[in-house]
């Protein structure tokens, strides 16, 4: 198949998270045609990372994608599983995120080469990176001794698809921040305390941290914003409870545990400050989202590595520049990268995703499989 042909096919196929399964199974028999051995690791309900191995010379390098988009949102113009030709760009859900960084990888591994090459088809990145996790947990990654990966980068800016090396993106974890109130008859809202205010103003405090969550010379700013707040009145009553969820994006050395003692102690300072008191003995309480894996944390790869310096290389020789950018948002690239190997990811050039307008430069995206190609031959 040509290139174009492959990266529609996948387009093709529904695999919204939770559904993988048909995508895995064309992916898991694309890889033996090309000699490699392969390996189904099922998750559950008939989820399962696609994962092969192939040659023998030096220590592996892996090429990593996930299998999985988004549900479609928006309005599309067509079936958002019917890829659509524009010029230089096609459209269609997971265009760009990452059924072209998927597809560059597939193709890019169809040359013969005795080169050590381990590729690792994920489920679950758009929800959890469940797919991700269990991969780091299978042992499936010692000895590598680098990761490729071909997703889009999320740095700030405009993106000039395979001219930008993604070296580093921020961490994110969710906190839970519970409000007290204090109910009484709604008709006599005098005698109690509505937690959704204490609520509005604690979000409004918040709002205010940022642009002072801490820096790096690096990654782009820390910043957080409130995902959600639920409360409500049962009945005739003073709302006494409620919920704030707040997202936030973390900067090395940041963690998931460190961004809960900050905003800790940040609602202790206003309790100091007298902006909030006690009500009725109940204060603010925060503690980390519960969620089935663990939040990923932010990382850097030195450009100074040598694996680096050779991806850098082959882009290049194909797209006349190169340069190193820091992604905003986390990715399964954060789970590999922060379990110790270097890590580097490089996309073609693509907009709209998580939109019912994703797309992805058709030139751009042959242009990574041939810097695939140079670096698999040079490694």
């Amino acid at each position: 198949m040509h290139p174009v042909d492959v990266l529609k096919k996948l387009i093709s196929i529904n695999s919204v998270f939770g559904n993988e399964f048909e995508i895995a199974s064309y992916l898991d028999e694309r890889l033996r045609q090309i000699g490699f051995s392969t390996n189904r690791v099922t998750l559950s309900d008939g989820r399962s990372n696609v994962i092969g191995e192939r040659g023998s010379r030096g220590r592996p390098i892996l090429f990593y994608a996930h299998m999985d988009t988004v549900p479609p949102y928006g309005k599309w113009m067509g079936s958002p599983f019917l890829p659509r030709e524009e010029g230089d760009r096609i459209f269609g859900l997971g265009a760009a995120d990452m059924k072209s960084g998927l597809a560059a990888i597939l193709e890019a591994c169809e040359q013969k080469t005795e080169r050590r090459i381990r590729v690792a088809f994920c489920v679950d990145e758009e929800n959890i990176s469940a797919g991700s996790y269990e991969l780091v947990k299978s042992g499936f990654l010692k000895g590598v001794d680098a990761v490729v990966s071909g997703e889009i980068s999320t740095a700030k800016g405009e993106s000039k698809g395979t001219g930008e090396i993604t070296l580093g993106r921020r961490g994110r974890c969710v906190l839970e921040i519970f409000v007290p109130g204090r109910s009484a008859h709604g008709a006599q809202r005098e005698n109690g305390i509505s937690a959704i205010v204490e609520s509005a103003r604690l979000v409004e405090e918040l709002e205010q941290l940022n642009g002072n969550l801490g820096s790096h010379k690096l990654l782009p700013q820390p910043t957080q914003f409130v995902r959600k707040l639920s409360a409500e009145s049962t009945s005739l009553s003073i709302p006494d409870s409620a919920t704030i969820e707040l997202d936030r994006h973390l900067v090395s050395p940041q963690t998931p545990q460190s961004a809960l003692s900050e905003t800790q102690r940040f609602v202790e300072k206003l309790y100091k400050k007298g902006r909030f008191r006690a009500i009725d003995g109940k204060r603010i309480t925060v503690r980390l989202k519960e969620r089935a894996t663990p939040y990923l944390a932010p990382y850097v790869t030195p450009k100074e590595n040598k694996y680096v310096k050779l991806l850098a290389k082959a882009a290049k020789k194909k797209s006349g520049g190169v340069s190193f950018v820091y992604g905003t948002s986390v990715a399964d690239d954060n789970r590999l990268a922060v379990s110790g190997m270097p890590t580097m990811s490089i996309a073609p050039l693509s907009g709209g995703e998580h939109t019912d307008k994703e797309w992805v430069s058709k030139s751009d995206y042959l242009r990574l499989v041939e810097i695939f190609k140079d670096f698999i031959r040079s490694v």
